[in-house]
């Protein structure tokens, strides 16, 4: 099975390389980890690993960064690809950042500086589940909806060979 990705986006080296760590270290197995300075340097990573075929399971983003803002660049993400885990981690963010990340970046957490890592790895792996869980409810529905496509096919064909 092919590792998703996680991709961890804020200007703090130590706080790019703490997380970096502690995923590795917990879902390495299973995940890639990449991190971004910028969320127009993520933004770029992401086209990248996309590219590839890689699949962006985890986005974790501060708030204040220099250029784009963690709510606008969840914003992009969402636009872009909505089913994505979305992950503000901030501690700087106002109440009107996170509202926004929540209405309009499909917010999945918000988790404040400094972070408890085991509260973090456990919400993750719940959100892990229920991704892949609707990955796979898309993909048996795609299933559903071209076997009904082959089965009304069928019936056509069946009429005209009747007629």
């Amino acid at each position: 099975m092919e590792k998703g990705y996680f991709v961890c986006v804020d200007d703090e080296v130590s706080v790019l390389e703490t997380l970096r760590e502690q995923l590795r270290e917990h879902f390495g197995e299973t995940h890639e980890v990449e991190v971004a300075s910028s969320a127009e340097e993520a933004l770029n990573l992401i086209d990248e690993i996309q590219g590839t075929g890689g699949l962006i399971e985890v986005i974790i983003t501060d708030q204040v960064m220099p250029g784009m803002k963690g709510d606008r660049f969840l914003e992009e993400i969402h636009r872009r690809h909505p089913d994505t885990i979305k992950i503000l981690l901030t501690g700087q963010a106002g109440l009107d950042s996170a509202i926004h990340a929540v209405n309009y970046g499909g917010l999945n957490r918000y988790v404040e500086k400094p972070w408890n890592f085991d509260t973090l790895r456990k919400d993750i792996e719940e959100l892990i589940n229920k991704f892949k869980q609707n990955i796979e409810n898309q993909r048996m529905l795609n299933n559903l909806e071209n076997r009904v496509r082959l089965l009304e096919e069928e019936n056509q064909r069946l009429r005209h060979t009747e007629a």
